[in-house]
């Protein structure tokens, strides 16, 4: 908020008025008792309008009360009275005493007057200075920065004003966005353009184009103008006054130097995601070559084995080397699909076609897509009856189970059975696979989840780091959570929470 003081100065002719009327109004005072004070008392009080006159309205009209202050005691209180004439040299010498003194601490009364002038402006102008830096300290956009600035110069200066920077051609334009109420219209691009390329102050009172209306101030940040400040002066001889220019070449600073700071903000913040994006891609690149070039390797070796050495190997060799071929292959494949499912989810290409299920149906068309690899696993599930219907995207979801099984397949033994068990909550539907591998070390229980992150990045067990990251996106565009704890005894156990966000349709029952 911008705290602005009026300026209160009283005019010349009221101090020099006073200083007449004040010595006659304290003559009518001290006539009644000219009897009982002595002169000296008289011109004590004389001594004491001169003061207050020196006090409120400075130097001169302090001078004049003391002249008028003089006179009268001369013409009403020193014999002979009603004269100018002072025939006691002891009263000439105490009118002479209360001119000196009175003169002397009018002067003195001067400074100090001013000084508390000077530090009132002052104060004034740090004032405004702190509600500027205040209000540019909490600014983060650059709309808000010109606004900021543009308010301040005229609230303090009280003249129009706007702030016009380069387009994208490098020539000083008219801003975009719709002016402020307080903004200057119609400034003269040509000078502004002028001023933006030398770098000097250009318009009304100033070297070149004297003749125009507005008066155009480069704003010189530290590489260079940045932008022209265009203003409007209701008073230019006070603009034009060394602290009144030093005071706005402040503003000025203090304007480009938020404003260069939200630049370098905005650039760091678009440098921190492209080395964001950089490490992505290179860990996508690192990850897929190698879990690429694995499999790729495997089935070459065992195709040019069958094609070199077909007629010397035996039927049972021929047959484990194009298993192994349909292995990688098949393994290849299954890495492909991973990526370009993550890359789907992140684009928010996928639309989730939700339909009213049961868990049960979902587990089973989970294992059943797994039949041949957990052929030989021994698998204990575990459903309550009664389940609530679950709304979700069965396909999608499958796949979820599919990747936490085919996990909790490879990383646990053989001989170690897996757990699945579904439960109902108040709330949510929660789905467990638990498995008795190796479990997840402290502190990694939320990084497993990012994409591309391996515990064992060269372990046999190898993938690309992205089956937990799918699973984590298709839950929580479900609304729901995934996370994993350790299992005691071992292992690991993840669990899928998913919410039950609306009534299941009712069935009616079959006659």
């Amino acid at each position: 908020m911008i705290k602005t003081e009026p300026h209160v100065q009283a005019k010349p002719y009221v101090g020099l008025a006073l200083g007449m009327v004040i010595p006659l109004l304290l003559t009518l005072v001290d006539w009644p008792f000219r009897r009982m004070l002595t002169p000296s008392n008289i011109l004590l009080v004389y001594l004491l309008g001169v003061f207050f006159i020196a006090l409120r309205f400075g130097l001169w009209p302090s001078i004049c009360a003391s002249l008028f202050s003089a006179g009268a005691f001369a013409y009403f209180f020193a014999p002979p009275i009603f004269s100018f004439a002072i025939a006691d040299q002891e009263n000439l010498v105490g009118l002479a005493v209360m001119l000196i003194v009175g003169a002397f601490t009018s002067k003195q009364a001067e400074n100090v007057r001013t000084q508390a002038l000077v530090a009132k402006y002052r104060e004034r102008r740090a004032s405004a200075l702190y509600y500027l830096s205040k209000e540019l300290a909490e600014a983060r956009l650059e709309h808000e920065i010109i606004a900021i600035g543009v308010r301040h110069i005229y609230a303090e200066f009280n003249t129009r004003n706007t702030i016009l920077f380069p387009g994208q051609h490098g020539r000083v334009c008219y801003p975009v966005k719709p002016a402020f109420a307080i903004s200057l219209r119609g400034a003269n691009l040509e000078v502004a353009s002028w001023v933006f390329r030398h770098q000097k102050i250009a318009g009304h009172h100033s070297a070149h184009y004297p003749d125009a209306e507005a008066i155009y101030w480069p704003m010189n940040g530290s590489a260079g103008c940045v932008g022209v400040l265009v203003m409007e002066p209701i008073s230019r001889q006070r603009l034009f006054l060394v602290e009144q220019h030093q005071l706005l070449e402040t503003f000025v600073n203090q304007v480009i130097h938020t404003l260069e700071r939200a630049r370098l903000a905005e650039q760091a913040k678009e440098a921190t995601l492209k080395m964001q994006s950089e490490t992505l891609r290179n860990s996508l690149l690192s990850s897929i070559s190698h879990d690429l070039r694995t499999p790729l390797a495997t089935i070459v070796g065992a195709a040019s084995t069958l094609a070199v050495d077909e007629e010397r190997l035996s039927i049972d060799s021929r047959r484990n080397l194009v298993h192994v071929i349909h292995e990688e292959a098949h393994r290849m494949s299954d890495l492909t699909t991973k990526i370009l499912e993550m890359a789907r989810l992140e684009a928010g290409e996928i639309q989730l076609n939700r339909q009213w299920y049961e868990p049960e149906e979902l587990v089973g068309s989970a294992l059943r897509r797994l039949d041949k690899k957990l052929k030989q696993r021994l698998i204990n599930v575990q459903i309550a009856t009664s389940q609530a219907l679950i709304f979700v995207d069965a396909v999608l979801l499958q796949q979820v189970m599919v990747n936490l099984l085919d996990n909790a397949d490879k990383y646990s033994p053989v001989d170690q059975a897996i757990d699945v068990s579904v439960n109902t909550a108040s709330s949510s539907v929660l789905i467990s696979i638990a498995d008795r591998g190796l479990g997840i070390p402290v502190g990694f229980e939320q990084r497993i989840f990012d994409k591309f992150f391996q515990i064992h990045a060269e372990s046999a067990q190898s993938g690309v780091g992205l089956g937990l990251s799918i699973c984590r996106a298709i839950v929580e565009a479900h609304g729901g959570e995934i996370l994993v704890i350790n299992r005691s005894g071992g292992g690991s156990v993840f669990q899928l929470q998913l919410p039950l966000l609306e009534c299941p349709p009712t069935i009616d029952p079959e006659v």
